[in-house]
């Protein structure tokens, strides 16, 4: 029974995203064929496993060449990619599934912790992730037995079960309307929270690969921190040390996941409504390209958890960051402004959910694709631009030659969105939510390796040829996306 009702949550959730695309909408055919290509949970969840499991064997060489004492600590370290990645899916689909209205008819049945559905829904598509790590403990269990391996795999689905409980956290916390006098500096606070935590991941990384360096020397300040999670999962040496530490993580967040899931529900059940109360209309002055993305941030703001989504990009760069303020030369600039080229797509998920039922105001308004599309482009562009070029200038003041770099922080950004946005909305002439397919993202993603590529061999034969180059790439970008 739970399960049909989570298929039957998601093949909702999927028709209502279909019936805000116009060109499926009144084209039935269409609308079938995509709606059983992906209103489909078990294919949707098959296609995306197989995804990962081939992705996953690029990670295997790190574990199994590893010298014996520090294959544990590398696979701990790929432990983070399953926590980080349900956490975001978690806080940035909780608020869009919440939005469409898809919990209401549950609210005259019967169901006590109906916010089980939620999260059962959530956390099953985020479990492919878990395939990532299959290949490398088979590694780990090659290297250090059978047990290990196993073990490491539990602990991978627990890394996932933390990282959905955190993003439900966020939502449950964040992810409420804000309105009055301070509410955008409680936002402000609110980001920079969810920065602060998500960074101590990364920390905690460092702090394990510097372990792993000086493990003989360190072995016993690696014991001492065994309890910290992803540190917890080098244990999978010692068996009976690892299953008391999986026991313990289970019952500490399994107790706050059934908290939290009781809350979320008591707020479903409350209503979700987002306006700010109070507050007069105002006549914008703004481009209508620019008041779209301001009206995206204003959203965004008050509901954090689609904050997270469109913070992202700058998380995921943090470990770059640090390593080019490490060593200060031209080169790890020039690095850190390719990692942020890079991550500017995966905001692409949480600026198509931020509009959710406002897709039916949209189309009321006199608003062309061309203009949805920049204004979109600014909304994917202006945290990664504004984290890029003030990066640039902290790095200046160890080496100007860093500036150099300057212009690409700002352009590289501009070229990698906007070929995502291309890539997504392909073929659709009307303001619509296009479908979110795992091949749209991998297609965006190998066009943007090849942008960053060409760019970086450019950098390396002269610096100024890489120049013009994302300049013309960008031209030819604004030029679609406007005519």
């Amino acid at each position: 029974m739970e399960w049909e009702i989570v298929n039957v949550l998601y093949r909702e959730m999927t028709y209502k995203r279909l019936k805000a695309n116009p060109q499926l909408s009144t084209d039935w055919k269409k609308f079938i064929k995509a709606f059983k290509r992906s209103g489909s949970l078990k294919r949707t969840l098959l296609s995306q496993s197989a995804l990962f499991f081939f992705l996953s064997f690029t990670l295997v060489p790190g574990v199994y060449y590893a010298k014996t004492d520090g294959s544990a600590v590398i696979y701990a370290s790929y432990c983070m990619l399953p926590l980080i990645m349900a956490l975001y899916g978690t806080a940035v689909t909780a608020q869009y599934a919440v939005s469409l209205g898809l919990f209401e008819p549950l609210l005259s049945l019967p169901v006590r912790v109906g916010g089980e559905y939620l999260s059962v829904m959530l956390l099953i598509t985020q479990l492919p992730s878990v395939l990532f790590l299959l290949p490398p403990a088979v590694a780990l269990s090659l290297k250090l037995g059978p047990v290990a391996g196993i073990l490491g795999l539990a602990w991978a689905l627990m890394g996932a079960f933390i990282g959905h409980t955190l993003g439900l956290l966020i939502y449950d916390r964040f992810g409420k309307a804000s309105g009055g006098k301070f509410s955008g500096l409680k936002t402000a606070f609110k980001a920079f929270g969810i920065l602060l935590v998500m960074s101590l991941f990364y920390g905690l990384n460092y702090l394990q690969r510097y372990v792993a360096s000086h493990y003989e020397a360190l072995k016993g300040v690696f014991e001492k921190y065994s309890m910290a999670y992803p540190f917890s999962v080098a244990t999978v040496e010692k068996p009976l040390l690892s299953l008391g530490l999986l026991a313990v993580y289970g019952l500490v967040i399994g107790a706050v996941y059934v908290s939290t899931v009781r809350r979320l529900w008591r707020r479903v059940s409350e209503g979700t409504a987002t306006e700010r109360r109070g507050g007069r209309a105002r006549l914008s002055l703004h481009s209508p390209a620019l008041a779209l993305a301001l009206k995206d941030f204003k959203v965004a703001t008050r509901n954090t958890s689609l904050l997270t989504g469109l913070l992202m990009p700058v998380v995921v760069i943090i470990p770059s960051l640090a390593g080019a303020l490490k060593s200060g030369s031209e080169d790890s600039a020039l690095g850190f402004v390719l990692a942020i080229g890079w991550t500017s797509a995966i905001a692409i998920d949480a600026v198509l959910k931020i509009d959710g039922r406002a897709f039916e105001v949209l189309h009321s308004l006199p608003l062309s694709l061309r203009t949805f599309l920049r204004g979109k482009l600014i909304t994917m562009t202006a945290v990664p631009v504004t984290a890029g070029l003030l990066a640039v200038l902290g790095l200046s003041l160890r080496n100007l030659g860093s500036l150099k770099v300057f212009p690409l922080a700002l352009l590289l950004p501009v070229a990698t969105a906007g070929t995502t946005l291309t890539i997504f909305y392909w073929g659709i002439k009307e303001v619509a939510l296009p479908q979110t397919t795992w091949k749209k993202m991998l297609l965006a993603l190998l066009a943007n390796g090849l942008i960053i590529g060409a760019t970086a061999g450019l950098w390396y034969v002269e610096w100024f040829l890489s120049l013009p180059f994302v300049l013309l790439v960008d031209a030819l970008l604004l030029w679609h996306l406007s005519r």
